[in-house]
């Protein structure tokens, strides 16, 4: 293995600020809020359909208009093992890279944070999106070396495992955040090399493979 990327909400980054203070701009209980998110991913349905749900009057390009600007990630939203992995990894001589479904003014916010990588960029900045297998093209490119050498880690067995695999990469499933626990036991999650409780565990899996 020579390179591994990491997605972002819910595997670097903690959203659970993020969607509750979401949740007050929206005056929805931040529990209902969470719950109906709950059963959107259960059911198989695009997470936006929680705002179709819950504020029609705005659904979700009308919550996106108002709102994008007021909602920033920081520091403090980082995972305690994010900073420790990325930078074990880079001292391990790997290529880490930073790279999810991101708007692209959440990757000012990442840059700001000065991660130990070697490349932050969101689907928002590259206009490529997960689960597109244009997406993980763009990071074998990025990487510079075979799929079979680049691992991806990500908590949503759909949209980071399943497209992983079919571009040949090696997808690891973190169990975290309400997608990783929802998805867990899907069949699709078995298609992940490993299913890991923390990104702590990403280096010694990698000198496994």
């Amino acid at each position: 293995m020579r390179a591994v990327f990491f997605d972002i909400g819910e595997t670097l980054i903690s959203e659970s600020r993020f969607w509750s203070e979401l949740a007050g701009l929206l005056e929805i209980p931040p529990m209902t809020l969470f719950g109906v998110l709950g059963a959107v991913i259960a059911e198989r349905r695009e997470h936006r359909d929680v705002f179709n749900i819950l504020r029609p009057d705005l659904g979700w390009q009308g919550v996106v208009a108002r709102y994008s600007a007021e909602m920033r990630y920081l520091v403090e939203d980082l995972y305690l093992d994010a900073i420790p992995t990325l930078s074990a990894l880079k001292k391990e001589g790997y290529f880490v890279g930073v790279v999810g479904n991101q708007p692209v003014e959440r990757e000012a916010d990442l840059l700001a944070m000065n991660l130990p990588a070697d490349l932050v960029a969101t689907s928002g900045g590259w206009g490529l999106r997960k689960p597109e297998p244009a997406f993980f093209e763009r990071l074998v490119r990025e990487a510079g070396c075979s799929p079979a050498e680049i691992a991806y880690v990500g908590d949503r067995a759909d949209n980071d495992v399943v497209p992983a695999a079919a571009a040949g990469l090696v997808p690891i499933h973190i169990v975290r955040g309400a997608w990783g626990y929802i998805q867990k036991d899907w069949p699709e999650a078995r298609q992940a090399r490993a299913q890991i409780p923390s990104l702590a565990e990403v280096p010694k899996i990698l000198a496994r493979l």
